[in-house]
């Protein structure tokens, strides 16, 4: 079986077998000869059932971090959901509120599904048990859209470092963004295309984002980031289920993601030397927080 190395690759797979990503995502694994179909099936169960035991566990804790840069926020938004100012939807609440709790127990040191990293582990998560709990997603959907997110980051992963000291944060909460929008579009039954173009449309404009964070901890900018990263998936999947594509392939973006990641200036890239990370407020901060600036 092809082992895919672009986008396109995946796409005429998916088109001249009549499958979703999700399912060409199982039989790519099916044919590597490891595990069988009910084995990869029970894997990605497992990772869902963690990502819900990480949400459930700390979307209603007010303990805060070791830093102390985050704690409780995933419980204001759940309570904030039920204020007369509230103007999103439950779903959207909830995919803001599962992604924080997933990033806030990160930063207290507890169990996360890195997808693809720590640092953007609260978007998939977020959106995919969101979805399910708001849309009564089936198991075996779930875990086909689950299955479709890998794929994405895998193929990507061919391309470029899933990391921020390598590329800056479009290459962690970047991905994990547009790997949450092929989720969606499979969990919701769309095209193999419509789910590349999420994709192709999420990462778009996540382009260039930097990895800043303060105090060189996942948490500023992060936690709030992987919260706002949901939303623009779900925005990215909603414009390409109504039959908007990409004007730019997907395999040219990640192309063009690999070039800015090169251009980008090490300060910006998870080293804690530009960006949000030398504000005043961001130093003053990590001046008490080590004692003294670091070097």
């Amino acid at each position: 079986m092809t082992n895919f190395s672009t986008f396109k690759d995946l796409l005429s797979y998916c088109q001249e077998h009549h499958v979703s990503i999700g399912e060409a995502a199982l039989e790519y694994e099916v044919a590597r000869g490891e595990r069988s179909e009910a084995d990869i099936l029970l894997g990605a169960r497992k990772i869902l059932e963690q990502m819900r035991a990480t949400i459930e566990s700390g979307l209603y804790s007010d303990e805060p971090s070791m830093s102390g840069l985050s704690g409780g926020f995933s419980k204001k938004v759940m309570a904030f959901s039920e204020s007369p100012q509230s103007f999103m939807s439950s779903l959207e609440h909830r995919m803001i509120a599962y992604a924080l709790a997933t990033l806030e127990e990160n930063s207290r040191m507890r169990k996360i599904v890195a997808c693809p990293t720590a640092g953007g582990s609260g978007v998939v998560p977020g959106v995919l048990i969101a979805l399910t709990d708001e849309k009564q997603i089936p198991m075996p959907t779930l875990e086909k859209a689950l299955l479709a997110a890998g794929m994405v980051g895998g193929i990507v992963s061919q391309r470029m470092h899933l990391s921020g000291a390598a590329a800056g944060c479009q290459a962690e909460v970047g991905v994990a963004t547009g790997m949450s929008a092929a989720a969606i579009v499979e969990a919701l039954g769309g095209t193999p295309q419509q789910a590349l173009d999420a994709v192709a449309i999420a990462l778009k404009n996540m382009m260039g984002l930097v990895c800043d964070p303060v105090a060189g901890l996942v948490e500023v900018p992060c936690v709030k980031r992987n919260a706002v990263a949901g939303i623009h998936a779900s925005a990215a999947a909603t414009i390409a289920l109504a039959g908007i594509p990409s004007f730019i392939p997907l395999d040219e973006i990640i192309d063009a993601m690999v070039s800015v990641g090169q251009m980008m200036p090490p300060q910006l890239k998870e080293s804690a030397e530009g960006g949000l990370a030398k504000t005043p407020t961001a130093v003053s901060f990590t001046e008490r927080l080590y004692g003294e600036q670091p070097d």
